[in-house]
């Protein structure tokens, strides 16, 4: 599978989404991605599953200073597993509900890495519930038969792990920044929520008008 299709075959999979920008560069990196686990002969589900073990292995000594590069490690395997099934020709019902669970059980290790570290835990505790609240509106419109991507938030979850790793830079080197930092990522994730919310409230109003 050249690059154009598979472009072709992800959008197709997500409503027909446009592939520019942001989107387009890590599609990009994901295809790539696609053709070296390929050659290593490594399944999607695998990828998911070793997403959850980096998480685990984090959540383990969380103080200990390769929860960093583990953190990079859980996304990267979930973020690319998807692109793998993809390319692999192997996108089935269980690998989408299998990567949607890994995904929740890999955050919410994460978040508790987060909490370890000294981040208060009613602000890890929101914030993790709103982040998977969102995603799981998002899920539900999906089985109501709404197939596109819909609104790009700012907390995404490539950007939820960002704001993680620089909280976790800044204990490694000593700076007592991981409160602010949680609480930056909480606002932004209330922003997001909102948007989803506001999305799937107009999805919903225009097919019920329908």
């Amino acid at each position: 599978m050249n690059q154009t299709e598979f472009f072709a075959k992800w959008s197709a999979l997500h409503g027909s989404a446009e592939i520019k920008g942001i989107v387009k560069a890590w599609l990009k990196i994901s295809y790539g991605s696609a053709k070296f686990m390929t050659a290593l002969r490594i399944t999607p589900n695998l990828l998911t599953l070793l997403g959850i073990v980096f998480a685990i292995a984090m959540a383990a000594n969380p103080l200990a200073v390769w929860t960093i590069p583990l953190l990079v490690l859980s996304l990267y395997a979930d973020g690319i597993d998807g692109s793998v099934a993809i390319y692999q020709n192997r996108a089935t019902h269980f690998g989408a509900i299998l990567d949607s669970v890994a995904d929740r059980i890999s955050e919410a290790l994460w978040f508790y890495v987060a909490y370890r570290i000294g981040a208060p835990a009613w602000l890890v505790l929101i914030t993790y519930v709103i982040a998977s609240t969102q995603e799981y509106a998002r899920a539900r419109l999906g089985g109501l038969g709404i197939k596109d991507v819909g609104v790009v938030t700012p907390a995404e979850r490539p950007v939820r792990a960002s704001f993680i790793f620089v909280a976790l830079v800044a204990f490694a080197i000593d700076l007592n920044l991981v409160s602010l930092v949680m609480s930056a990522l909480g606002a932004l994730q209330i922003f997001s929520f909102y948007l989803v919310g506001r999305w799937a409230y107009n999805c919903l109003r225009n097919n019920f008008s329908a």
